[in-house]
């Protein structure tokens, strides 16, 4: 063999090994289910595509001052459609009024909202809460929800970022470490809120 062929296939040989990685590394990209068993990392459940919307639409009864503080921030809506708040929904309440502690010096980037279908005095044990945004609702709002985010139950948690996407839905007994987790890499990754 000629030392210029042997030159030429030693180039090519180095060439396609050098380019083995980044080749597979786009394939796996483009096509995560080839790799058996991978998880995301989000705990709460990713709504695709995220759905547009503005809280204002929902509300009949609730403090403007309230819904001004709430623009531009990360907002955690505790959905209430029949207005009975059980045992375990003012658990989840509770539990999750630690996320401001939780979050830490990124609290200020966060609010938790309560939608109800009752009058605010109904239920006594929201109003304890200063970092919860109260508001009210009825049954024409209730279905407008119900009709853009699908398989939404009484007790559900949507989050919403800052531009007032409805992006991640939560069950009613979800753990606060894991939505803690959602937001911690939201945070880390967004520019915005």
């Amino acid at each position: 063999m000629k030392a210029l062929t042997k030159n030429r296939l030693k180039l090519v040989f180095i060439a396609t090994l050098f380019s083995l990685p980044v080749m597979s590394a786009w394939i796996v990209f483009k096509n995560p289910e080839l790799i058996k068993g991978s998880k995301t990392k989000n705990y709460g459940e990713l709504i695709m595509p995220a759905i547009p919307s503005k809280l204002s639409d929902f509300i009949t009864e609730g403090s403007a001052e309230d819904l001004d503080d709430i623009k531009g921030r990360w907002v955690l809506l505790h959905v209430d459609f029949d207005g009975l708040c059980s045992e375990t929904c003012e658990k989840s309440v509770h539990i999750l009024g630690q996320l401001n502690t939780l979050l830490n010096k990124d609290a200020k980037r966060f609010k938790r909202v309560y939608f109800n279908k009752a009058t605010l005095q109904d239920n006594d044990f929201l109003i304890g809460s200063k970092e919860l945004k109260l508001f009210t609702w009825n049954d024409e709002q209730v279905k407008q929800l119900l009709g853009k985010v699908k398989g939404l139950v009484d007790g559900d948690m949507l989050l919403i970022d800052p531009l007032g996407n409805i992006m991640m839905k939560y069950p009613e007994d979800a753990d606060p470490y894991g939505i803690q987790k959602d937001l911690k890499h939201l945070f880390k990754a967004s520019q915005i809120g």
